[in-house]
């Protein structure tokens, strides 16, 4: 191999693709053989594509690239592949190819050792022919390089994405909450929500959001109706696309009105509107006609059983007119026998209008677009910048710089003061002349907290006592953990109890590659049970933390349930701002953890309660 791209290098070649495998996927040698390939390419100004690569397809008539080694036949279209998987990407053409459709680019990069799946990507973005692009992704490489492309790309066009290694294996020990709660493939959803990549669980379902992206404009909204020449699939219909999050539209009176002359006395002119079995291409139709013209409407799912008493070619040809000058979404279910009535489901694919076999996928592929609007219109990120004491954090932070440990609590509730984190006062004291003094200046009831780094989780261990009333139970329990937690030698903290207010985590963590990961959850003793938490990645907007907030499960605890006030949601969108802020302000901070953080009723603010701190060692 070494030889072959000297004499390519020597010859003026630009660029190798190379297929052959047996690099640094077989271990040690390997690896040292591929990067010997890339120094000679790069010493010819060549670059290589592979190795361990399937190779590229180009579809387009003027160049017609067909350096692969696959079976699926070469089609033009306007779907674009980028597949770390050669297996992946060939499924992924294969389903295109049995619909009748093609492709415009493939690529299946492997080993990535030079040309990146980053440049790819970029390039398919560039390309005016290219409507979507799909990428299967096992590991990304470059996550930086990945989250500035593809927030690029997505703004022009869809990106959509089946990522796989979704298991916790190899994740690194981690002594924080928010640490242990970062699954492998959490870093991954967070470049994808701030890229606007749309993320799929499976093959079908990222093909089916690709083709209806492909050939369908992208939806104003989530209002959608459904018409239907049958009742039971409607009303399936009408199940699956309440759970994907779409709305049902109201019909305009004018709409109704025109329905109501049009169609079958035994119609039902509602949502969905079943246009019953007996409707010909006049009344479906015309239904569809009409509904495209309601401004209450925004997409229409059509779903159509082929009744043997009904011209139902005809139907599909009406369906086809409309369908190709349509400026609404239209998606259509087609329940039919493909032997009998083939040319009903090809006449209606042919316009532009994608066919599916099940509600569920119809759903689920128009919930995609809808998705994929809401990307697009996005509002332009706010980053405020607080006012915080900067210089006063780099002190305590400088105390422990070059050091891998957790902060001792005071130290960290100094560190949340000088970025205007609101906080309970806190006083570290070493002895009993310290506590009594320290407690004098408080108000009882007290919380006491043994504070050493080696008591990760301080209530398990029964380091944490709340609810102190007097002076005499705040030296009890002092003299009670002075003794049983000797051995490390801990200070200990004091703090005035807080007694309202609902339990929320805020929590960061660094990634390598692209900095801090902000966590936001409900919080307490049983975060890492319920595991109901938010990531983003910093720097961190207001739509960002205000999207952490509203996406977790007990959200609505915090709108207020049953009669409770709301919590002080904008205080929480504040509090990670400023948190966001300090773990970009120093990449030292590989942990945090600010649990309990009490958030009372809206304009009452919020408190944290206890906090945790690890800097980590320079790189």
């Amino acid at each position: 191999m070494p030889t072959v791209l000297e004499d390519c290098g020597k010859a003026g070649v630009k660029y190798a693709i190379v297929h052959t495998a047996g690099f640094k996927e077989v271990g040690e040698e390997g690896l040292k053989l591929e990067k010997q390939i890339v120094e000679i390419a790069h010493k010819y100004g060549m670059r290589i594509y592979g190795p361990n690569s399937q190779g590229i397809q180009n579809s387009d008539p003027e160049v017609s690239v067909y350096a692969n080694f696959t079976f699926v036949p070469m089609k033009p279209g306007n779907i674009s592949i980028v597949a770390q998987s050669g297996g992946v990407g060939e499924t992924l053409k294969l389903h295109l190819h049995r619909i009748g459709m093609g492709m415009r680019m493939y690529a299946s990069f492997g080993n990535e050792a030079d040309v990146s799946m980053n440049e790819i990507i970029d390039y398919y973005g560039q390309d005016d022919e290219t409507k979507v692009i799909m990428v299967h992704i096992e590991t990304i490489k470059d996550p930086a390089g990945f989250l500035e492309v593809a927030n690029r790309v997505t703004r022009k066009k869809p990106i959509l994405v089946v990522k796989t290694g979704r298991t916790k294996e190899g994740v690194t020990a981690v002594a924080s909450h928010t640490g242990s709660l970062m699954e492998q493939d959490t870093l991954a959803d967070a470049i994808f929500e701030k890229s606007g990549v749309l993320r799929f669980d499976s093959q079908q379902e990222m093909i089916d959001a690709a083709i209806a992206l492909s050939t369908q404009p992208v939806p104003k909204s989530e209002n959608i109706v459904i018409v239907t020449n049958t009742g039971g699939p409607g009303i399936i219909a009408v199940d699956e696309c309440i759970s994907a999050g779409l709305k049902l539209a109201k019909l305009s009176p004018e709409t109704g009105k025109a329905l109501g002359e049009l169609l079958f006395s035994e119609a039902i002119v509602s949502n969905p509107v079943d246009v019953i079995a007996t409707a010909g291409a006049k009344e479906y139709g015309g239904t569809v006609e009409a509904l495209l013209k309601d401004p209450n409407i925004d997409s229409l799912i059509l779903n159509f059983v082929t009744p043997p008493f009904v011209d139902c070619e005809a139907v599909a040809q009406k369906l086809g007119e409309i369908g190709a000058a349509a400026e609404k979404p239209i998606i259509c279910i087609i329940l039919t026998i493909e032997e009998r009535w083939g040319e009903v489901i090809r006449v209606i694919r042919k316009s532009g209008i994608p066919v599916f076999d099940f509600a569920e996928s119809a759903s689920k592929a128009l919930a995609a677009m809808i998705k994929y609007g809401k990307i697009q219109r996005r509002e332009a990120p706010d980053y405020p910048k607080y006012d915080c004491d900067k210089k006063k954090a780099d002190e305590i932070i400088g105390r422990y710089r070059g050091q891998e440990r957790f902060l001792p609590q005071a130290d960290v509730f100094d560190l949340l003061h000088t970025y205007g984190i609101p906080a309970v006062k806190t006083v570290r004291v070493e002895d009993k002349s310290q506590l009594k003094k320290a407690a004098g200046a408080l108000t009882y009831p007290l919380v006491l907290k043994v504070d050493a780094e080696e008591v990760v989780h301080k209530s398990d261990a029964g380091g944490v006592c709340l609810n102190l009333k007097d002076e005499k139970a705040l030296l009890a329990e002092f003299d009670r953990m002075a003794s049983e937690f000797k051995k490390y030698k801990p200070g200990f903290v004091v703090q005035e109890q807080q007694t309202e207010g609902k339990e929320v985590i805020l929590g960061a963590k660094d990634s390598p590659g692209v900095g801090p990961m902000l966590m936001f959850g409900l919080g307490g003793v049983f975060v890492e049970t319920l595991k109901d938490v938010q990531f983003r990645l910093a720097p961190l907007s207001k739509q960002d933390a205000a999207g952490m907030i509203e996406s977790i499960k007990g959200y609505p605890i915090l709108k207020g349930t049953r009669g409770e006030k709301p919590a002080d949601v904008e205080c929480l969108v504040e509090m990670l701002g400023r948190l966001a802020q300090l773990t970009v302000d120093f990449p030292e901070i590989d942990e945090m953890d600010l649990n309990p953080v009490f958030v009372f009723e809206t304009k009452k603010g919020a408190r944290v309660v206890d906090a945790r701190l690890k800097v980590k060692k320079p790189e």
